[in-house]
């Protein structure tokens, strides 16, 4: 069973992030795992809201073709497939929890999905000490902005 929180990264500090993802990983899982319904004042100014219609479109939509069982309940879906597994996605103000218990492939249709509705979500697996972007942020801009700092350490 792999459980992830994902955020959503505002855009304006994508470029100061690229190359220090292992530092936003620290901040946002804390120093054990975030604890649902808290929020820190750092959290708060990189992050979007969770908006829970665009999720519902993405998971209804894309996945709504993948799953044959998909349950809706007040901020949570519980997904299920026959050979994949089945996934239970939380929606809180400011995170998703989504626990993955099966294939990897469960991993990926979930992160392609949320992937069409933002490209600036950003997903922590605390047990596994991994975090990572599940759209790679394309910009020339980002992307000089890190050759810059690459060259200057």
């Amino acid at each position: 069973m792999r459980t992830y929180s994902i955020f959503e990264i505002k855009s304006d500090y994508q470029p100061f992030i690229i190359g220090r993802e292992h530092l936003l990983f620290e901040l946002l899982n804390g120093k054990g795992t975030l604890k649902v319904g808290t929020s820190s004042r750092e959290i708060d100014y990189l992050c979007e809201p969770i908006d829970p219609t665009l999720i519902d479109q993405a998971i209804m939509q894309k996945m709504g073709n993948l799953f044959p069982s998909i349950i809706k309940k007040t901020g949570s879906f519980e997904l299920s497939h026959p050979i994949k597994g089945d996934i239970t996605i939380e929606i809180h103000p400011l995170h998703l929890e989504a626990t993955c218990n099966g294939s990897r492939m469960l991993d990926l249709d979930l992160f392609v999905s949320l992937s069409n509705v933002s490209s600036s979500f950003f997903a922590v697996m605390d047990d596994e000490h991994e975090c990572g972007w599940l759209k790679p942020v394309k910009s020339e801009q980002v992307s000089m902005q890190y050759m810059r700092e690459v060259r200057t350490v």
